[in-house]
């Protein structure tokens, strides 16, 4: 056990690392993007990287959890590792080609992305990497330590191209170039230590198992690729109810509120090898570590709500280089709204997690479609009466309704596990 648990501890510390250069880096690079390019071109920035993050999902396919807990369950049969690993990449340059092809067709139909082809091409290069970064691997044989490093040196080569090659509002290209540039250079050393280190080569899987295996994935593949239009849709929807200027105020609040939000991930991917086991072995030990884990968030989550809204003034001001006062006066106020989302935004992620551990992965689907469509209605609504601050409000109650929707479907699904378990051992 005291084993056991040193392997999370140095888990967490290593993803802890990972997600605090996740943090670091937009902290960094995003003020300094929002300088050099400003608001306007920012904005653009910020659309082509949203447009790309819906590929990039689609690539991923949800692997970063099937396959996980495939691997973690046959740790001792490197063939069938061997497999596995075959199968997700498989699927994965499958689903890149797929991405290329509707990239080529979104820019014949959409005029703003047709003018922008360029941009989102060369970010087919940062789906490339994550497509080869075997993160998933590395989790499952807990060796987070691998991502640690890799992570490190791409967030390194990111920044540095960021401050090399972007000198002025015309260089969109060069910003582009840099970010893709560190995560491809990532997905390549990760591919190269999985072969070092595992010795894998491709062996083709078995028609059943990546039959099997593409149709469980798929279900949490839908319920994550529908997960951002609740969210990320909103700056699309904003730009047509309002100009450049408005959406690259929002964009400013936005992505300081996902960088807090970031600090979840960390929790999710230690203990979620560690709450699948325990829900299969003993369901009381996964109900008491579920508990202990939510009262983590609320202690956690409320200071940094409390953080972001005391503090939007002072936190804007540093990372858009202007002074407090009325040029930033909108985005602050942007920013001090999106903090009440900020309190629930751990239990969507959280909850959505524990739902596919209890096989509720069709009850996860049902509760984010819920919330996209009405998402689609009222971002609309409140984006036309009220603009960004509108759109910040409706992020927020969007952020609730979800966790509210995830909670409660938990608490059913672990209800009747519960009862089953009595059932099998009165």
């Amino acid at each position: 056990m005291a084993e056991h648990r040193k392997k999370i501890v140095h888990n967490f510390v290593s993803l802890s690392l990972v997600q605090g250069l996740s943090i670091l880096f937009p902290l960094i690079t995003f003020p300094y993007l929002l300088r050099v390019l400003g608001v306007e071109n920012f904005g653009v920035f910020t659309l082509v990287q949203t447009f790309i993050m819906y590929f990039d999902l689609l690539v991923s396919f949800g692997f970063g959890l099937t396959a996980t807990q495939y691997i973690t369950r046959n740790l001792n049969d490197s063939e069938k590792i061997r497999e596995i690993i075959s199968a997700v990449y498989l699927v994965k340059f499958f689903l890149f080609g797929i991405a290329i092809v509707c990239f080529l067709l979104a820019a014949i139909f959409i005029p703003y992305l047709r003018e922008n082809l360029v941009l989102i091409l060369i970010s087919a290069f940062y789906i490339l990497g994550n497509l080869l970064f075997p993160d998933w691997y590395f989790q499952g044989i807990q060796k987070m330590r691998n991502i640690t490093i890799v992570a490190f040196i791409s967030k390194i080569i990111s920044l540095s191209l960021v401050i090399l090659l972007v000198k002025k509002n015309t260089d969109i290209v060069y910003a582009v170039v840099a970010v893709s540039a560190g995560t491809f250079v990532a997905g390549l050393m990760g591919h190269f230590i999985l072969r070092k280190t595992f010795s894998w080569r491709y062996k083709q899987p078995e028609k059943q198992f990546l039959v099997n295996f593409f149709k469980e994935t798929s279900y949490v593949f839908t319920s994550i690729i529908i997960a951002p239009l609740y969210s990320s849709v909103n700056i699309f929807i904003l730009r047509i109810f309002s100009n450049p200027l408005m959406v690259g105020y929002y964009a400013i609040a936005e992505k300081i509120f996902s960088a807090l939000g970031m600090l979840t991930s960390i929790a999710n991917r230690t203990f979620y090898p560690h709450l699948s086991q325990l829900y299969h072995t003993s369901i009381k030990a996964y109900k008491k570590n579920v508990n202990s884990i939510v009262l983590m968030f609320v202690g956690a989550f409320v200071a940094l709500a409390l953080f972001q809204f005391f503090g939007a003034e002072f936190i804007v001001s540093i990372l858009s280089g202007k002074k407090p006062g009325v040029e930033i006066a909108y985005p602050v106020r942007i920013l001090q709204i999106m903090s009440f989302g900020l309190l629930f935004s751990p239990f969507v992620s959280f909850f959505f997690q524990l739902l596919i551990i209890q096989g509720q992965k069709k009850e996860s689907i049902r509760n984010i479609s819920f919330v996209v469509i009405i998402n689609l209605i009222t971002a609309s609504l409140f984006s036309y009466f009220y603009s960004g601050k509108g759109m910040a409000i409706n992020l927020s109650l969007m952020v609730f309704t979800l966790a509210a929707f995830n909670y409660l479907t938990f608490r059913k699904g672990l209800s009747k596990s519960i009862d089953e378990h009595a059932a099998v051992n009165p």
